[in-house]
């Protein structure tokens, strides 16, 4: 019995650091001053318009975020990695991370002309560190809520 009760304490300890390093280390406000910089520099941005089958190629020298906005969704593929694109893309606003040195293309593949505006956002150290933290909060919690279990079923199975 004492046994269980030191695992459910000793997953509730680790539940609870999770939680305040969630709440302390959380990226929400560093996200919302580079969202806010990014559709800074998009509404700033002049257009670029696109003819059918025309792209821009765009080189980064350090990682970044690309925010486009486009008059229609357009074809993106990176040059020099193997991996595919990962893009959110909501009313043709679109947000890709960018490894740097690597030529991202902006392709319009369309039969009609397409404007675009961009904007990069670098992803910065206090960006990287408060993902880093938050992830590893949530696999500390994770790993808390199983200590956790196991201490109830343990102290179940011993009454």
């Amino acid at each position: 019995m004492r046994a269980s009760l030191f695992v459910i304490i000793a997953g509730a300890i680790l539940v609870a650091i999770a939680v305040a390093l969630f709440l302390v280390a959380s990226p929400t406000k560093q996200l919302n001053f580079v969202v806010n910089e990014a559709l800074g520099q998009l509404n700033k941005s002049e257009a670029v318009t696109l003819k059918p089958g025309e792209n821009v190629s765009l080189v980064f020298p350090n990682p970044v975020i690309l925010i486009i906005n486009s008059s229609e969704h357009i074809y993106v593929y990176q040059s020099g990695t193997s991996s595919p694109v990962v893009e959110s893309n909501v009313d043709n606003i679109t947000a890709i991370a960018v490894a740097p040195n690597v030529t991202v293309y902006l392709v319009n593949n369309h039969t009609n002309y397409v404007y675009i505006k961009y904007a990069a956002i670098p992803i910065g150290q206090s960006l990287t560190n408060a993902l880093l933290a938050t992830l590893v909060s949530l696999g500390l919690g994770f790993i808390g809520f199983i200590v956790l279990v196991v201490g109830f079923v343990l102290f179940a199975l011993k009454k």
